[in-house]
């Protein structure tokens, strides 16, 4: 006998020239767009290569006069300080000393008329040996002044580089030189912060600076090959920012190809793979809908023959006990019945079709289903509680309904033995099912498997059923909650 399903193992020749033509026809226009692509990027290449220059030289200009600012104001700060205690004419040297201690040391200041040091004093006592050598690169500035002249600039020390203003005016005797230098741990802080906000409103682009001596002091973002470099000005003269964010390189012919023959390449591949996938499924579809169809047989006979012996245990025996026990040995019978009934419509469902519908009490539904299995939860060690929100009666598939609660149940059961807890819920023609466990097994909770063969068809079963299946974290324990659509009874589809 033929097996269904036994036509899709083998693909005729003509196919497969069919499928390699189809991929051929895909892969042709996508070559000619490719080409086009790059041939309109290469056209366009040297607008956007100038315009990424323009810009970058717009950000490096904003940056320099950022970072200037901020530079230029933490000086114009020391400036002020040393001015106000320079008005005490008698108390000058201790309150500069004063001024030099609430910057941490990080501030130097030089005062000289003529050939004569004002401050600081030349009082070995009064001056930090640190302190004192990095006065005398201050002082190595101070000395190339002219008249007149306003420097500025940045010195290095091991302790790190000095940004120094200086200024001078008279000759001879009534000459006068009034110095300072902020230390970079004064001013880097706030030059850095005040260059994350702006650098913050430039996105895609990336920046480092370099100070005079070669040495990056600030980044931001990921640097590329393709960069500018731009000298600042003012307070950071002699520094550079160095910019990336330009197009890539130009591609000629071999680029273009290189572009387009990988693509097509891809493109041949997936087609053929997909078409292959596709014969491959199909098999693997009759076969299962073979195998479903004889297992759905075969298990009749049994089931029948266990039905019988169930009926004949009642008759041989009384009691209410046992009378209970085979009704429900029967109606699990039963439902095993129906089951290998629907085997045969698995493929339909999953697929979106769903089961048949019929009217019924989500929640006496809900409390058959656990008074049939008290029996073998009690056995695992569970206790189950049932909260039902629905007081009306609902059209939906009842079978569905039936297997994804004994599921959740059963999982519960295995992984997670204690108090579960069962909520149903139904609103906007969603019918709600959620599951939870208290975490009482020996791995917990979290050790409930997500991927199971019971959760699986769960899930398949709420897809079948225009609803959705979740895990999720309850603490403690785990919640898994299935839901599928239903309707109330009487109202139109």
């Amino acid at each position: 006998m033929t097996q269904p399903g036994a036509k899709f193992s083998a693909r005729p020749r003509q196919e497969w020239a069919a499928t390699a033509r189809q991929a051929l026809l895909f892969a042709l226009p996508l070559v000619l767009v490719a080409l086009l692509a790059a041939q309109w990027l290469d056209a366009d290449f040297v607008m956007l290569r100038e315009s990424a220059q323009r810009q970058g030289a717009q950000m490096a200009d904003e940056l320099g006069a950022t970072g200037a600012r901020a530079v230029t104001a933490l000086s114009s700060i020391a400036w002020a300080d040393v001015e106000r205690a320079d008005a005490d004419p008698q108390n000058s040297a201790s309150r500069l000393w004063q001024v030099v201690y609430g910057y941490n040391l990080n501030l130097l200041i030089l005062q000289r008329k003529g050939e004569r040091t004002i401050f600081p004093p030349e009082d070995p006592l009064a001056m930090p040996k640190m302190w004192e050598e990095k006065l005398r690169a201050l002082s190595d500035v101070a000395d190339l002044l002219r008249e007149g002249d306003q420097l500025n600039g940045w010195f290095p020390h091991i302790s790190g580089e000095y940004y120094f203003e200086c200024r001078r005016d008279g000759e001879g005797a009534a000459r006068n030189e009034n110095c300072i230098a902020l230390s970079s741990k004064q001013i880097f802080p706030q030059l850095f912060a005040a260059l994350d906000v702006k650098s913050n409103n430039m996105p895609n682009w990336s920046f480092r600076l370099r100070d005079p001596f070669d040495r990056v002091v600030w980044r931001r973002g990921e640097s590329t090959a393709s960069q500018q470099s731009f000298m600042l000005s003012g307070a950071l003269h002699n520094w550079v920012i160095e910019i990336a964010g330009a197009p890539p390189p130009r591609r000629g012919a071999l680029g273009r190809l290189a572009l387009a023959a990988p693509l097509a390449l891809v493109w041949l591949l997936l087609v053929f793979q997909s078409r292959r996938a596709q014969n491959a499924l199909l098999v693997e579809t009759s076969a299962r809908a073979a195998l479903a169809t004889r297992l759905s047989h075969d298990l009749r006979t049994p089931l029948a023959n266990l039905k019988l012996y169930a009926e004949l245990i009642s008759r041989k025996a009384s009691g209410p006990e046992i009378d209970r026990y085979c009704a429900v040995l029967t109606e699990e019978i039963d439902r095993l019945d129906v089951l290998a009934g629907e085997t045969i419509f698995h493929s339909a469902a999953s697929a979106g079709g769903g089961g048949k519908k019929s009217a019924a009490d989500p929640g006496a539904l809900a409390r058959r289903i656990m008074t049939r299995y008290e029996n073998l939860l009690a056995a695992s060690g569970c206790s189950c509680e049932l909260s039902c929100a629905v007081d009306k009666i609902l059209r939906f598939d009842t079978s569905a309904f039936e297997r994804i609660l004994i599921n959740l149940l059963d999982n519960a059961r295995k992984y997670a033995p204690g108090r579960i807890s069962v909520v149903i819920d139904w609103r906007d023609g969603i019918l709600s099912v959620a599951v939870r466990d208290y975490g009482g097994g020996a791995g917990g909770a979290v050790a409930a498997p997500s991927h199971g063969m019971g959760l699986a068809i769960v899930r398949e079963l709420t897809r079948a059923n225009g609803g959705g299946f979740s895990l999720s974290g309850a603490d403690p324990g785990l919640c898994a909650k299935a839901t599928i659509r239903a309707e109330a009874e009487g109202s139109s589809g």
